[in-house]
C-alpha cells in the first residue's frame, strides 16, 4: 500500500476518536439533563473508539516508517570493573588525606596552626 493510504487511514481514525469524545461528551450532557445515572457509554460509541484505535494505531506504525533493528550494547563482552572505570569518578581530593600524618599538605597546615597559636600566645601575654 501507499503512504499516502495511510496517511488518510491515519487522518480519519483520528477524527473518528475525536467524533468518539464528542458523542461521550453529549451523551454525558444528556443524561444528566434526563437525571439518569451514568452506566456506560452506548455500544456503538464503544465500537467506533476500539475500531478507530485500532486503526490509528495501524495507520501511524506505517507512517512512521520502518522499523529499525536494536543494535547490541558493545559493552556486553566487558566486565564492570573494565567498562565502568571512567577517569571522570576519580576524585583525589577526599578527607581521607587527614588521616594520614605523614601527608604534606596536612603537615604544612597544622605548622599554620601551631605558629598561628604561638603568635596569639606572645601577644596575648
Amino acid at each position: 500500500m501507499s503512504k499516502t493510504l495511510y496517511n488518510v487511514i491515519t487522518s480519519v481514525s483520528l477524527l473518528s476518536l475525536l467524533h468518539c469524545a464528542y458523542s461521550a461528551a453529549q451523551h454525558r450532557s444528556y443524561l444528566r439533563l434526563t437525571e439518569q445515572p451514568f452506566v456506560s457509554l452506548p455500544p456503538d460509541v464503544l465500537a467506533q473508539t476500539l475500531i478507530s484505535l485500532v486503526a490509528l494505531i495501524y495507520g501511524a506504525s506505517h507512517v512512521a516508517g520502518s522499523f529499525q533493528h536494536i543494535k547490541s550494547d558493545p559493552n556486553r563482552d566487558r566486565s564492570w570493573d573494565e567498562a565502568g572505570s571512567c577517569m571522570s569518578f576519580i576524585t583525589f581530593e577526599h578527607r581521607g588525606k587527614a588521616m594520614s600524618p605523614s601527608h604534606a599538605v596536612v603537615r604544612q597546615r597544622n605548622e599554620e596552626v601551631t605558629t598561628t597559636v604561638l603568635y596569639h600566645r606572645v601577644v596575648v601575654e
